[in-house]
C-alpha cells in the first residue's frame, strides 16, 4: 500500500485535554512509512516549543468566527491549499471544524472525510443539529469512541449506522509508569499528608464534569471514614466555587485541589479509589487511567462508562446522579482491602487487553486502509 496522506483538523489545541491527548497519542504512534500526517488547527497558534513535540507538520489556519468576512473570503484559498496537499483522508474533530472543514475537504477532492465524535452531545441544541445534519451529508464516515456515542449520533445527527465505526480511546503512555510509582513519592511531590487513604478524581473543572457531586460524595464518606482525604486533579473556572463548597460542607481541610497534573501515574499511585461524577461521558480517559494504575473505580452509569468499568469486577456503576449510592460504594471499598486488590488487578488486565496502544493502532490502521481501498463508491463497513 502506498503511503496515506491524512489531514487532521481540530478547532484549537488545549494541551492536556482528553481529545487532544488521544489525537497526540495517535500521531505519535503512526508508522511514518505508512501514514504521512498533518495537523491543522482552526485557531490558536500552537507555541513553537510545543509544536516541536509533534511528529508531523502543524498549521494554524487563523479562522475566527466561521461567518466573519475573513473566514468567508479565505475559503477558496483554503480549498486550493487542501487540494495541493493531495490528502487521501480528512479526520475532523469538534463542531466548528465539522461545520467549516467538511465542505472544504469535499470541494478539495479529499476521498474520505471522517467526522470524530467523542462525547454524548451534551452541547446538542436544535440550531447546531440542523446545521450539522446538513453539512454531514458531505461526509463519508463517523468515528465514535464508544457504542454509546454511536447511538447518540444515530439518534440525533441522522447518520447511517453502517457508516459509523467505533474506535475506543487508547492508552498511549508508557505502561510501566503506572505501576512503578510509590505512595511515598506521591505524598512528597504533591505535599499530601502521610498515613492517609485517598479517594480522588481527575477531571477538568467544567460544569459537565460535575465535580460538585464529587464533593457531595466526599462529605458523606468523610463522616463515615476518619482517615480518608480527597484529591481533585484538574483546572478550570469552577475552582473558587468548588473550594467554597468544600468549606461549606465542612471538609475543606480534607480536600486537596491539585490543579493540572502532568505526571498522572505519580498522582494515581496515591489513589485508593478513583471516582468520576460527570453527567456525560463518551469514553472516559480518567476511568481508563484508573484501571491502568490498578485503582478501582466508582462512577455513574452514564454514556460509555459501562464500556470501561465492569460492574462488580473492576469497579462499581451506580445510577446517574445518586451521590448517596456512590458514597456507599466508596465506603464499601475503603472497608474491604481484598476487594480493592481484586478489582485493581482485574481492571488493569482488562485495560491492557482492550485499550493498549498496539491494539488501538492496529484498529485505526485497519480502518484507514479499509476506507482508502473502498473509495467513495463502495463504503467500508
Amino acid at each position: 500500500m502506498s503511503k496515506l496522506r491524512v489531514a487532521f483538523f481540530i478547532d484549537s489545541w488545549r494541551p492536556g485535554s482528553g481529545t487532544e491527548n488521544q489525537l497526540k497519542g495517535m500521531l505519535d504512534h503512526f508508522d511514518p512509512s505508512l501514514v504521512e500526517a498533518e495537523l491543522f488547527t482552526l485557531r490558536n497558534e500552537i507555541p513553537p516549543d510545543l509544536r516541536r513535540e509533534f511528529p508531523c507538520p502543524v498549521t494554524c489556519l487563523g479562522v475566527g468566527s466561521l461567518l466573519s468576512p475573513k473566514s468567508i473570503l479565505g475559503y477558496a484559498s483554503l480549498v486550493s491549499r487542501l487540494r495541493k496537499g493531495r490528502f487521501d483522508v480528512a479526520m475532523i474533530y469538534f463542531v466548528d471544524s465539522n461545520l467549516y472543514m467538511v465542505p472544504a475537504c469535499r470541494w478539495a477532492g479529499i476521498e474520505s472525510i471522517v467526522i470524530n465524535r467523542r462525547d454524548m452531545g451534551y452541547w446538542y441544541e436544535p440550531g447546531i443539529l440542523k446545521k450539522l445534519q446538513m453539512v454531514n451529508r458531505a461526509a463519508d464516515y463517523f468515528l465514535a469512541n464508544s457504542q454509546a456515542v454511536k447511538n447518540q449520533v444515530i439518534l440525533h445527527e441522522g447518520f447511517q449506522p453502517e457508516r459509523i465505526h467505533v474506535l475506543p480511546n487508547g492508552i498511549w503512555n508508557a505502561e510501566v509508569g503506572y505501576i512503578s510509582q510509590s505512595r511515598e513519592t506521591g505524598s512528597n511531590r504533591f505535599n499530601l499528608p502521610l498515613e492517609k487513604r485517598f479517594v480522588g478524581i481527575t477531571a477538568s473543572l467544567r460544569p459537565v464534569k460535575r465535580v460538585d457531586r464529587f464533593l457531595q460524595v466526599a462529605a458523606v464518606v468523610s463522616a463515615a471514614v476518619s482517615d480518608v482525604h480527597f484529591l481533585v486533579a484538574g483546572k478550570g473556572g469552577l475552582l473558587p466555587e468548588l473550594q467554597g463548597q468544600a468549606e461549606k460542607l465542612g471538609i475543606g481541610s480534607r480536600v486537596h485541589f491539585l490543579g493540572q497534573v502532568d505526571d498522572v501515574p505519580n498522582l494515581l499511585a496515591k489513589f485508593d479509589i478513583g471516582v468520576l461524577t460527570s453527567e456525560s461521558e463518551g469514553l472516559s480517559n480518567s476511568l481508563m487511567e484508573y484501571a491502568l494504575a490498578g485503582v478501582p473505580a466508582v462512577t455513574f452509569d452514564t454514556g460509555g462508562n459501562k464500556e470501561v468499568v465492569m460492574e462488580g469486577e473492576t469497579g462499581f456503576l451506580v445510577q446517574e446522579g445518586d451521590t448517596d449510592a456512590m458514597a456507599g460504594k466508596v465506603i464499601d471499598l475503603l472497608e474491604d482491602s481484598s476487594l480493592r486488590t481484586r478489582m485493581a488487578q482485574r481492571g488493569r488486565e482488562e485495560c491492557l487487553q482492550r485499550f493498549s496502544s498496539e491494539k488501538i493502532m492496529a484498529e485505526i490502521m485497519t480502518f484507514l486502509k479499509g476506507i482508502h481501498k473502498a473509495g467513495r463508491r463502495n463504503y467500508y463497513s
